[in-house]
């Protein structure tokens, strides 16, 4: 098949799209190979207040499927470190069949308190992995959830990609009841309902995030309150 570009959106508080970490990856793979900046096109909302899944949705649709076969949704916090990356996504959702793909996750789950895909699930059922900066101690760590790839029931938000094509045949779409918080739980719950294939995939990232700072947060306790009275009935 005939490649189309990557269209990666991604959304951050920054004036500006080149202060996120995102962009910084991406012009960097992208100066060390001429090959790879043909391989993707980025849209960045800068100045966001706007919740991630109303972003989103904005580009599930026939119109963007045109032009771009693979949508991207990745957090403005996270730095692409791999060359390979659009091959292994086109490999991942092409030659094996998946119609969404992540980088962690949880192949079988409990919908339960507390509402985090890795609390929720026995470690046997973890996959992937995802790097983290220790800036206390200047360094990079490994963080490796389990045995990758694998097919997965929840897959974490922080990068998620489409086949596009396939989630416009069933309808499916980020569900917008959520925020931040809980917007991609809710939305694999949703894929696997509608028998979307969901797997993790061996690309290198970096996370400039640590996760939920806080638990007691009262954002985080209203998201959770209703993921739990949605996908526990």
């Amino acid at each position: 098949m005939k490649r189309k570009q990557v269209l990666i959106i991604s959304a951050t508080r920054e004036k500006t799209k080149q202060n996120t970490l995102l962009y910084k990856s991406l012009d960097a793979i992208s100066t060390s190979n001429m090959i790879v900046k043909k391989q993707f096109k980025l849209h960045m909302y800068t100045d966001n207040k706007t919740s991630l899944s109303k972003i989103y949705n904005k580009h599930i649709n026939k119109q963007t499927l045109k032009k771009h076969d693979v949508v991207l949704f990745v957090h403005d916090d996270v730095f692409i470190d791999d060359l390979g990356c659009f091959d292994k996504l086109y490999s991942s959702l092409f030659m094996y069949g998946n119609d969404i793909v992540g980088l962690a996750g949880a192949a079988q789950a409990t919908i339960k308190k507390p509402a985090l895909w890795h609390m929720m699930s026995d470690r046997k059922h973890h996959s992937g992995s995802v790097a983290h900066m220790d800036t206390q101690h200047d360094v990079m760590q490994m963080t490796s959830f389990g045995p990758y790839p694998r097919r997965c029931l929840l897959l974490d938000g922080l990068f998620l990609a489409v086949n596009l094509k396939n989630v416009l045949d069933v309808n499916w779409q980020f569900n917008d009841q959520f925020e931040f918080h809980h917007y991609d739980l809710a939305s694999c719950i949703d894929a696997n309902k509608l028998k979307l294939k969901l797997s993790t995939c061996n690309i290198h990232v970096v996370h400039e995030s640590p996760g939920l700072k806080d638990y007691h947060d009262d954002n985080y306790q209203r998201s959770e309150k209703k993921f739990l009275q949605l996908y526990t009935n």
